[in-house]
């Protein structure tokens, strides 16, 4: 027999289905715990070889209509069940679950090797067609004929689309059982928790589970999904902590950075002084870490962080943060203005970033240090952003600084007709402005 066509008989069926609610069912194909099957006799066909041929390269072309109906016509042809079961399996990722459910009751027959997959997907698409009474019927037989995992959490979807959840339960408590899966456990602490509202025992189950699960993600994410829920901040934060040790020690740095993200999803807002302490002790030197100090005004601890960063990193935006706080945290600004402009001027040479072009116009116009070139910048800047009130309060300044009082009038009246006169330095502005005009 050529390579090809063993490869393609006995090679295991994997796919993955949308399932019934909460979850994607598998429908792989186990080894069977049957020793023994009737026999089923297969037919000659001279063109089977090139059939074969034919149907592996529509499907690696992903021409998957035409390696289907390939797969049906060698069926029907050799009587080979197995390629029954490939046109089956490519019908239903097709979703053609009509085809399925007529080509299995049409073929089915009991106890050949074949007939476990093919009862499976069969009682899948009644399922997907809504036939849910079918659907039971041929995945209960499934489960006296062949239990295992994957066929308990058939049933177990089955079910839980009828809204029968406490034979849900049961049907995912004997699949986790029989496969220790974390996906399964997912699934079964999901129906626990929201179908049977048993939300001390599903968060328990996921406690007593989640170390020898090597705090999969998913659990993990799920587990403090449920004390959020239940409002139990305390284990939140423990449970995030013991997360990112783990993934720590375990070299994960993709899911320490996801279970960072976690810490500002669910702690930062409410505990905004541990996170920190956190971050620090455990050396997180981050954007994270740099936007809660800006949170809590920790301003001096901001700017230190950005210049590491800066060092570390080359990334003119860290250097033009550190230009703005140097600026607004300064008691005698015009200390500092020869060295926030540096670093703009420095920025803007590479960037052609709006917000930075409007803060260093803003300063050159203010101070009086070069206002046609702050009233170049803000330009530039309104051409990014035309409405943008905050760059025409300075295109306003930087005109009348330039005595064109007209367009500094105009300007300033979008501003003034915007926001009101709230602010003093808009309302500085503006009475300076229709002096000017006058």
């Amino acid at each position: 027999m050529p390579s090809y066509k063993k490869s393609l008989i006995f090679c295991s069926l994997l796919f993955i289905l949308n399932g019934c609610g909460t979850k994607e069912i598998n429908l792989k194909n186990n080894d069977s715990q049957k020793s023994t099957f009737k026999k089923v006799e297969i037919k000659e066909f001279d063109l089977e070889d090139q059939y074969i041929m034919f149907a592996i390269e529509s499907e690696n072309q992903r021409f998957y209509y035409d390696a289907k109906e390939l797969y049906l016509r060698l069926f029907e042809k050799t009587n080979n069940y197995e390629y029954l079961v490939k046109y089956l399996t490519l019908a239903t990722q097709l979703k053609e679950y009509e085809a399925v459910k007529i080509k299995a009751s049409k073929y089915m027959i009991e106890n050949i090797r074949e007939e476990e997959v093919i009862l499976r997907l069969y009682a899948f698409s009644l399922l997907k067609l809504g036939e849910k009474e079918e659907a039971i019927i041929n995945a209960e037989k499934l489960i006296n004929l062949y239990k295992n995992a994957i066929n308990y959490e058939l049933l177990g979807s089955i079910y839980l689309e009828d809204k029968q959840y406490s034979k849900s339960y049961n049907a995912f408590d004997s699949a986790f059982n029989l496969n220790g899966s974390s996906t399964t456990l997912l699934t079964l602490t999901n129906v626990q928790f929201f179908s049977l509202l048993q939300k001390n025992e599903a968060i328990k189950r996921i406690e007593d589970n989640i170390q020898a699960k090597e705090f999969d993600f998913n659990l993990s994410v799920q587990l403090l999904a449920f004390y959020d829920i239940e409002k139990q901040k305390e284990k939140i934060i423990d449970h995030l902590k013991r997360m990112y040790y783990y993934y720590k020690m375990s070299d994960n740095q993709l899911l320490v950075n996801k279970t960072k993200a976690l810490f500002v999803k669910y702690v930062v807002n409410d505990n905004l002084a541990f996170t920190i302490d956190f971050w620090e002790q455990n050396g997180e030197e981050d954007e994270i870490l740099l936007n809660m100090y800006k949170i809590a005004n920790q301003n001096q601890k901001a700017y230190d962080l950005l210049k590491k960063l800066y060092e570390s990193t080359n990334n003119l935006d860290y250097l033009a943060q550190q230009a703005i706080i140097e600026f607004e945290t300064a008691p005698d600004k015009k200390s500092v203005l020869s060295s926030v402009i540096s670093k703009f001027e420095k920025v803007l040479a590479v960037l052609d970033n709006d917000i930075y072009q409007n803060y260093l116009a803003y300063i050159l116009i203010d101070y009086d240090l070069d206002v046609k070139k702050g009233v170049y910048l803000v330009k530039k800047a309104l051409e990014k952003d035309s409405s943008n009130i905050a760059y025409i309060d300075t295109l306003a300044w930087g005109e009348y600084k330039l005595k064109n009082c007209k367009e500094a009038f105009i300007n300033m009246k979008k501003v003034v007709d915007e926001v009101g006169l709230d602010d003093a330095e808009i309302k500085l502005h503006w009475e300076k402005i229709k002096e000017c005009k006058k």
